[in-house]
């Protein structure tokens, strides 16, 4: 089975170590600048428990059994003439990104819906720091993916409602996302100090979900969930605006700020940054 991790981040990066690492045949597709460094020297993966560096093919040839798209929802159109070149009505997509806007692009694809929790950032070029024990990969029912995963000792779920898991994660992100990103603080700050705003910000996501959820029960989880976290976890989007990078903003926020005047008031805010 040929595997094509697209994205070299904390989310790409990992996975293409790990799958690597337990034999899996993987190719990972990166900006020129990084698939050449990791080409030359490597990819090095800091985990909780071990590290480990690692050989891995940079070069795209042929067609993929699995495409895994593991960058940020941004880059979505600048990818897909790799997606039509190098896959075809056998290869399962599987998209890890960010929110829920990007199934509709990828519609046309034998696409497999996924969502995954893991708190990473590229540390250096070649580089995967894993900050915290937080790992759990969803994906929608495919038997490509069920092999794929049962290699490795990484902790994943075939779901059987995968819209389900896709919206439990976006409750969490969006939240965090964008309440880190306002107040500069890591996400056990903002759950510590502004747990209010925390609990309004989800019952809104929930009230414009097309799946119906148990309030006080999502509410628990997400609140213990966070205060679970590292002192310092950042979200990914906080990140990219303390760098002055391009941000996940209209995917996670701006999608919601449509239909929400109170989730609305914090896109404004951002955007105007």
């Amino acid at each position: 089975m040929r595997i094509l991790v697209i994205g070299a981040g904390g989310v790409g990066g990992y996975l293409a170590g790990k799958l690597a690492k337990c034999g899996v045949d993987t190719t990972l597709f990166a900006t020129s600048k990084t698939n050449q460094f990791i080409k030359k020297h490597g990819l090095k993966i800091i985990d909780i428990k071990e590290d480990f560096s690692i050989c891995i093919k940079t070069s795209l040839s042929g067609v993929y059994d699995v495409i895994i798209i593991a960058t940020k929802s941004y880059n979505l159109d600048d990818i897909m003439p790799i997606l039509q070149q190098y896959s075809n009505q056998n290869t399962t997509i599987l998209p890890l990104l960010n929110g829920v806007a990007h199934f509709e692009k990828l519609k046309n694809f034998n696409l497999k819906k996924g969502c995954i929790y893991i708190v990473s950032h590229k540390k250096d070029i070649n580089v995967i720091e894993k900050k915290s024990d937080t790992f759990y990969l969803c994906y929608e029912k495919d038997g490509k993916l069920d092999e794929l995963f049962s290699k490795c000792d990484l902790k994943v779920k075939s779901s059987e409602n995968i819209d389900f898991d896709i919206w439990r994660k976006y409750l969490f992100i969006a939240t965090f996302a964008t309440l880190t990103s306002y107040y500069k603080k890591p996400m056990k700050w903002v759950v510590d100090n502004k747990e209010d705003e925390v609990v309004e910000f989800v019952k809104r996501i929930l009230k414009l979900a097309p799946i119906k959820f148990d309030e006080d029960k999502e509410i628990a989880r997400i609140i213990k969930q966070a205060k679970s976290l590292p002192e310092n976890s950042k979200t990914s989007m906080q990140i990219d605006f303390e760098k002055k990078n391009k941000t996940e903003l209209e995917s996670l926020v701006g999608y919601l700020a449509k239909k929400d005047q109170f989730i609305n008031r914090y896109y404004q805010e951002l955007k105007n940054r």
